[in-house]
């Protein structure tokens, strides 16, 4: 039925016709989707077939990628429509439950929160398409399921770092509250701490030389790793 009516929109609005074709491989990440750290991710998932694992024809009328907002242990998702798709889409739900509107034209998107990213779901969709010189209402299903396996954190820990000069034995700078930073020189760690306010400051195991290389990695969970490589002045 979706099939019949995407080709019907694309015969009254000028819609091109839905294309199928199967999603690319996800990569395996480390990030366990129930245990994710308050922060923002992005996760790729599939729209089938109701009770099936054939892709939707509604499928292409959805960017790649779902925006996760995480807070609590809560997750909130938002889906984005292509600017094709707000030409028919009016409204969506998720397991019954409708989505928060935000429209956009070159794609509107649809929020849904509580939402465990490890079940499978029914989106729903309430269709407008053009029939016979008029705009005609009908709801269809499919079934949507988060990859997993691609959820990756989209927010950069903040990382910077004063000048550090020759027999120094700290590096001093600011970063994002509750990460850690770690100082190395080739492969030795010189030390690390983990931080309790947006300023750091590590004490390093020995003085630091003229001209070294020296690493700065702040990581938290949550949160896109930030590594700065600095010289060490006279």
């Amino acid at each position: 039925m979706f099939s019949a009516l995407l080709m019907l929109t694309s015969v009254g609005a000028g819609i091109p016709a839905v294309q199928l074709g199967s999603a690319p491989t996800a990569q395996a990440a480390a990030l366990n989707a129930t245990k994710l750290a308050n922060g923002k991710y992005s996760v790729k998932y599939a729209i089938y077939k109701t009770g099936t694992t054939t892709a939707s024809d509604a499928a292409s009328y959805f960017n790649a990628k779902a925006a996760v907002s995480v807070k609590s242990k809560k997750a909130a998702v938002t889906l984005t429509v292509t600017k094709a798709g707000n030409q028919f889409i009016k409204q969506m739900t998720l397991d019954g439950k409708t989505g928060t509107v935000t429209k956009k034209a070159n794609g509107n998107t649809y929020t849904f929160r509580n939402v465990n990213l490890k079940k499978s779901h029914t989106l729903g969709f309430a269709l407008t398409v053009p029939m016979n010189g008029k705009e005609v209402t009908m709801n269809e299903a499919a079934t949507l399921k988060f990859k997993t396996s691609t959820l990756a954190a989209t927010t950069k820990v903040k990382l910077s770092t004063k000048k550090v000069k020759a027999k120094a034995k700290k590096v001093a700078g600011t970063t994002t509250k509750g990460a850690k930073v770690t100082v190395k020189h080739n492969k030795t760690t010189l030390g690390k701490t983990t931080t309790k306010k947006a300023t750091y400051k590590v004490k390093l195991k020995k003085a630091v030389k003229k001209n070294w290389k020296l690493k700065v990695t702040a990581t938290k969970a949550g949160y896109k790793t930030v590594t700065k490589t600095i010289t060490v002045a006279k």
